[in-house]
């Protein structure tokens, strides 16, 4: 099955780059709901079972259990679709992290680096290696690329705004540029398992460790309130 016109995936890969807002909070979620949610989700399951060419409006529509009707209305057309489906595929990247910023016991800097790595490395792939569905689904629009630079940039800024400044409140940060260095880091796990599919969390952690230059120490300070 081939990617969708060079037109279409140019304005696509637009779309999926465009700036957004940062989070206010770790509470803030940009799932839709409702109807939308409900188009969304079929969508998803539709494009990672049949392909996205495959997929119809009228085929999204019936899933969702709604009018096609009402699908055109809520999103325009089949790209407004996918452009959501896309938006949701970074809102699991970006909340694999604010779940673990909730998961994390303060002080246990090893701790919560291994969680970390865990956590987003099976993001992507699954307990055999395999790369998850939504990675079939963006490289057939062929907006791999773009798709990485937009959760990459959303999941740094979530890691600088909101986990960053805790641990500086406790530890010293050794690094400049905190938020590229987070896009460094992102990028680098994401390439490095490409390359040795078969790397431990391990030696994933200590690459980690080596570039942001982390205390490892345990904290043994009583928790502060949690950051919001």
């Amino acid at each position: 099955m081939g990617r969708l016109g060079s037109e279409s995936t140019a304005a696509l890969a637009e779309a999926v780059l465009a700036p957004r807002p940062g989070r206010k909070s770790l509470g803030e979620t940009r799932r839709l709901s409702g109807t939308r949610g409900a188009i969304v989700a079929a969508a998803r399951k539709l494009f990672e079972r049949n392909g996205v060419r495959a997929t119809t409006v009228g085929a999204i529509a019936a899933e969702a259990n709604v009018t096609r009707e009402l699908a055109y209305y809520h999103f325009g057309n089949k790209q407004g679709i996918v452009c959501a489906v896309v938006d949701d595929y970074v809102e699991d990247l970006v909340e694999t992290v604010i779940v673990w910023n909730e998961m994390r016991v303060f002080g246990d800097t090893l701790g919560s680096l291994r969680k970390c790595v865990r956590m987003f490395r099976y993001s992507l792939y699954d307990a055999a290696g395999r790369p998850r569905p939504m990675i079939a689904v963006l490289e057939e629009l062929g907006i791999r690329n773009a798709f990485d630079v937009r959760a990459t940039r959303e999941t740094a800024q979530c890691l600088c705004d909101h986990v960053a400044a805790e641990y500086a409140a406790f530890h010293q940060v050794e690094i400049e540029l905190v938020f590229e260095m987070f896009c460094l880091v992102i990028f680098g796990i994401v390439g490095l398992v490409k390359v040795r599919p078969d790397i431990s969390d391990d030696e994933l952690m200590k690459v980690v460790e080596q570039t942001l230059r982390l205390d490892m120490e345990p904290l043994l300070a009583e928790a502060p309130v949690p950051f919001v």
